[in-house]
């Protein structure tokens, strides 16, 4: 553990931008929801990394090559006044964990750094390296985290590195060169894992088997969730409930697991049958339709307690190459998490490029930190998404049962409306596990369910199919149903099923 103290530039040192914002952008004017564009500093590059509060209220801004910025949050989104935590450069930082008022977390790519203002005057001056992280020089070997424990050490999620980079001559950790073959690839220590901190630094190896793993959340109930990009090993993004030990199906990191190689040191996952790795992989809690999301980002709950809108206790997943936030809606079946997705906000003025998002500490606003990848057609800055009340239309729940599905709404639906089974197209798929880059959806079919029976109250409807089947996605897409004559909101709903209930 090393610490380096600087004389940074004083916090009082304020940056104003010129830039204009728009109070909203996009939005009808009776929308629930709007946009805001958030100002910031004259000359910065708006890459965001990390989103956080101070308990006294600041927004804290991680950005790429700027530094970490603050500010007191405004009403009006052009009159942020921008003082600077750190101007210090930091290593392609990409995750934020807020303190205290004095101090914070970084995941730089070679390390977890502690950041403190030990003299009071609002930026940083100490600079305390952590927890080492191992390198082999890939531009692609980014981190995610750090999040809590709740024992008071971190999760951190370590990206593989990409065959359209390179690996230097000297590594940081140990190399090899089994591990150095396939699109994505683990060639030094623990690439490609989860990773648990101790509250003294220590690295502890907690789960494999991930490929770009840009988000990771430890929700209330001290579940750990995790989000992955698509491509080898990966036919769509996934959204995974991580548990200590377990193999989540990107082989290349499997060469840093002990009991893997235990019998043969130079194993080589890539040699080995598909069908018996699938055996061996922990499945996706969730699997976004590809093109629906392209690049998932980290998760946050929605803990408002309906400040936000009517849903409380779900999680939101930015993506970093589409203008769009996703709702995920879970349940556990058979002592296994699984659920569905849908479109939570998307156009109306939201960027490309999410990355990070948190919610303010009144619960109205989302603010969301963009940044720039070329592959991803991304963009970059800060917004905040803003909630105004009124009536909300959109899907609040879907519940698997032994038959079908339950949907549950935010409002009653209209009598007269969705009442067929022609009304609830529904298209059934999975994928096939294997190393190509992305997959198609596979035995796709689609199917009208036998019967609709909708509640007394008109808030939930009741789906009945001929046959249900584990290891398939149900991609449901409703039409006609209004509420008080207005449509629903986003009209799919694609529930991944892992278990049948009994």
């Amino acid at each position: 553990m090393s610490i380096l103290r600087f004389s940074p530039m004083k916090a009082s040192v304020l940056f104003i931008s010129f830039v204009s914002a728009s109070l909203s952008l996009a939005a009808a004017a009776d929308a629930p929801y709007s946009v805001e564009e958030i100002s910031v500093p004259k000359g910065l590059a708006p890459e965001i990394g990390g989103l956080g509060f101070t308990p006294s209220g600041k927004l804290v801004v991680l950005t790429r090559r700027s530094g970490v910025l603050m500010a007191q949050p405004d009403t009006d989104p052009a009159k942020f006044q921008w003082s600077v935590f750190s101007d210090q450069s930091l290593h392609n930082p990409n995750g934020l964990l807020v303190i205290s008022d004095q101090e914070i977390l970084v995941s730089q790519m070679p390390e977890l750094t502690r950041l403190k203002d030990t003299d009071g005057d609002g930026a940083a001056d100490v600079y305390e390296a952590l927890t080492p992280l191992n390198l082999s020089g890939a531009y692609h070997e980014v981190t995610a985290g750090p999040v809590p424990d709740g024992k008071g050490g971190y999760f951190l999620a370590l990206n593989t590195a990409s065959h359209a980079g390179f690996t230097f001559a000297h590594t940081r950790g140990d190399y090899s060169e089994v591990s150095r073959r396939g699109r994505n690839f683990a060639s030094v220590t623990y690439r490609g894992w989860v990773l648990r901190i101790d509250a003294n630094g220590k690295a502890e190896p907690w789960a494999k088997g991930f490929r770009s793993p840009n988000g990771i959340m430890l929700d209330p109930n001290g579940d750990l969730w995790v989000t992955d990009n698509q491509g080898d090993f990966r036919a769509t993004n996934p959204l995974y409930h991580v548990q200590k030990d377990h193999f989540y199906g990107h082989p290349s990191s499997l060469v840093w697991d002990p009991e893997y190689v235990k019998n043969d040191p130079k194993r080589d996952p890539l040699k080995q049958p598909f069908s018996e790795l699938d055996a061996m992989r922990a499945p996706a809690a969730v699997l976004f339709p590809y093109g629906f999301s392209r690049s998932p980002a980290e998760p946050v709950v929605d803990l408002t307690g309906g400040k936000f809108g009517p849903f409380e206790g779900q999680m939101l997943v930015g993506d970093e190459a589409a203008p769009r936030i996703i709702r995920v809606m879970l349940e556990k079946v058979d002592g296994v998490w699984q659920g569905a997705c849908a479109d939570f906000f998307s156009g109306n003025g939201l960027r490309n490029g999410t990355n990070r998002m948190v919610f303010s500490p009144s619960g109205k606003e989302l603010y969301v930190g963009q940044t720039m990848r070329e592959w991803a057609g991304a963009m970059e800055g800060l917004q905040r998404i803003v909630f105004h009340g009124g009536n909300v239309f959109e899907v609040l729940g879907m519940h698997l049962k032994k038959d079908g599905f339950e949907i549950r709404f935010t409002q009653p639906v209209d009598a007269g409306t969705a009442e067929s089974p022609e009304a609830f197209s529904t298209e059934t798929y999975w994928y096939e596990y294997g190393s190509k880059y992305g997959g198609e959806e596979l035995e796709k079919k689609v199917v009208h369910p036998t019967q609709v029976q909708w509640s007394a109250d008109r808030k939930s409807v009741r789906l009945t199919y001929n046959e249900m089947s584990a290891k398939r996605v149900y991609r449901v897409t409703m039409s006609g149903a209004t509420s008080g004559k207005s449509p629903l909101g986003h009209a799919m709903v694609a529930y991944t099923v892992n278990r049948l209930t009994k």
